[in-house]
């Protein structure tokens, strides 16, 4: 089969195109062959080494296609039976991939609108933003929202889903105000660039803060963000795009009167899950009922280069996916 793979860690010129062994699934596993693979800035991170995984590794954490074969003990599936997947084991940019069943949602019944670019382009973040503020944050009505990276596909849906979930004030944050003004569309009341913050606060919340906080940034600005936050207020991380992070003493949590939260979504797949399966399927249903929206480019194998290049510098203006069938 083809697949896209990298034998060594660095820049998007490791990623090469190769002929792979067809994958068999294991027990509890499925096999699907790949239409579509979304790619994900978390496969940077990983191409790049910032997570060490077993080399050669082939990248792809979410993927839409039909279901080539079960695996020994697996119900609820059927071969040929369209479907959305988050691979445990990596692998999406292939035209074969093995996942859990768990992690495996049929496109089917309130589902079947959903087309699989959209699905492969959405299964990620969509399950990460409900993790994140249904989950980790637990946003409630009238709560005042602030995400960090608000420009990104991730930041897209959660302007979006803050303001399903009756957040009171939704806003966003770039680094550039030309980034911030694209996030604009995305359900955000405002949106700033990160100098824009610190004197924009007190107006923005009557000067009560942020009640939660959303980071997928780390560096420099998670510790400059954390004085915006109200007392009580979840400072809610969820990735480390700047890769540098922050060195916190448990005391300041209780001195300031904060919340530090998480979600993984590997690592929430890897303990509960059933969990994420929950959180997978709510999402895939906001985006498929259209609360939750991406802008997709469909690209071929010779654009993942590319598109990876664009996402490490930040100038990708749409959610990339390749095409594989």
């Amino acid at each position: 089969m083809r697949a896209v793979r990298y034998t060594r860690t660095g820049g998007p010129e490791v990623l090469e195109l190769a002929e792979l062994p067809l994958p068999q699934p294991g027990p509890g596993e499925v096999a699907i062959d790949v239409s579509h693979a979304g790619i994900h800035f978390a496969d940077v991170m990983f191409r790049r080494g910032q997570f060490p995984l077993p080399l050669p590794a082939v990248p792809g954490l979410e993927v839409a296609g039909t279901v080539a074969a079960l695996g020994e003990g697996v119900t609820g599936l059927r071969v040929g039976q369209p479907v959305a997947a988050v691979p445990t084991g990596f692998g999406g940019y292939a035209e074969r991939v093995i996942t859990s069943a768990l992690a495996t949602v049929p496109l089917e019944g309130e589902l079947a609108g959903l087309g699989p670019q959209l699905a492969a382009a959405t299964a990620c973040n969509a399950a990460t933003a409900v993790g994140t503020l249904r989950g980790a944050a637990r946003v409630a009505p009238g709560d005042r929202v602030l995400v960090l990276g608000a420009s990104g596909s991730l930041g897209t849906l959660l302007g979006s889903l803050a303001r399903h979930y009756g957040a009171a004030l939704v806003a966003g944050a770039a680094s550039t105000p030309e980034r911030a003004a694209r996030a604009a569309a995305n359900g955000y009341d405002e949106t700033l660039s990160y100098d824009e913050l610190a004197s924009s606060v007190d107006k923005l919340t009557d000067g009560q803060g942020f009640d939660v906080i959303v980071d997928s940034v780390g560096g420099e600005l998670r510790e400059q963000v954390r004085p915006l936050l109200a007392v009580l207020g979840r400072h809610v991380v969820i990735g480390n795009a700047a890769d540098r992070d922050i060195t916190l003493e448990a005391n300041q949590v209780w001195y300031e009167s904060f919340s530090l939260a998480g979600y993984n979504m590997g690592g929430v797949l890897g303990r509960r899950p059933d969990l994420f399966r929950a959180h997978l399927e709510e999402g895939l249903r906001l985006v498929a009922d259209g609360t939750l929206r991406a802008d997709v480019e469909e690209i071929g194998w010779d654009g993942v280069v590319a598109a990876h290049q664009r996402l490490e510098g930040r100038t990708a203006t749409a959610k990339y996916v390749l095409r594989v069938a």
